[in-house]
């Protein structure tokens, strides 16, 4: 079983999520833009994870949003809201040589829904739009990700970490800059850590320097960034405060993108 940095078993979204990672190809979800019904009960909870991952496999199995048929009751009631303007989520970490070709179908045919995920665009009632997002920064996914998004057209979003302490190879600073040229670089600290897990004495080493590396290496500020295990802005874990005094204008997580 997988346990958290105190010794104990890992909530079971974690868990999860990890489970879904150890497949080595994109997990969609459907995300929210908005703020959830007065009606939903627990709208950033498991079930709901569940029923948003569910909605997007759907979305890309139908081909379109005009062909989606929503008959999971437990959808019905927050399909509409999540609907209205669908922002699907194609999420990916390490990517191996064997997956290649499916992760180049998903890419495909994702895309073939709608306009890339863009922070500076609007985003039209009725409209999907596809965020490609590639975590970790490992250096092989990464190429092969940029390869085929050359080849498709598309603009990702690539959320690496900064320290070299893992087992596979990290993007180097020039490797980083050239994937800015085409991409979005977000942020996602240095050792791969959770909003919970970093403390007042962490800011610096896994929120701030990470934050400017990318800043001075890319030429651009981070916008957007991502936590380990997707948690959403909470301004009491002291990472949250620090990412919005450093300039972070978005935040992806399980559920939704969310300005902050």
């Amino acid at each position: 079983m997988d346990v958290d940095p105190d010794g104990g078993p890992l909530p079971a979204l974690n868990q999860l999520i990890l489970a879904q990672t150890a497949l080595g190809i994109g997990v969609p979800v459907l995300l929210r833009t908005g703020a959830p019904g007065p009606e939903e009960v627990d709208p950033f909870g498991e079930e709901s994870y569940r029923v948003q991952v569910g909605l997007a496999a759907r979305l890309m199995e139908a081909g379109s949003l005009d062909r989606l048929v929503v008959d999971d009751p437990a959808a019905r009631d927050v399909a509409p809201r999540l609907l209205e303007r669908p922002l699907l989520a194609l999420n990916f970490h390490g990517i191996e040589p064997e997956h290649f070709d499916v992760v180049r179908e998903q890419l495909t045919r994702a895309a073939s829904l709608g306009p890339t995920f863009d922070l500076d665009a609007t985003h039209a009632v009725g409209e999907v739009r596809v965020l490609f997002a590639f975590y970790d920064g490992f250096a092989d996914t990464a190429a092969f990700a940029a390869d085929v998004c050359h080849d498709l057209g598309l603009r990702a979003v690539f959320f690496p970490l900064t320290s070299a302490e893992h087992g596979a190879r990290l993007v180097t600073d020039v490797e980083l800059a050239d994937l800015a040229t085409a991409h979005e670089v977000g942020w996602h600290t240095a050792n791969h850590m959770g909003a919970e897990e970093v403390d007042a004495d962490d800011v610096e080493t896994e929120v701030v320097e990470p934050f400017r590396r990318i800043e001075q290496v890319t030429g651009r500020a981070p916008r957007i960034g991502a936590w380990c295990f997707g948690s959403r802005f909470d301004p009491d874990r002291p990472g949250n405060p620090a990412l919005v005094d450093l300039g972070l204008t978005h935040l992806v997580s399980n559920w939704s993108v969310e300005r902050v």
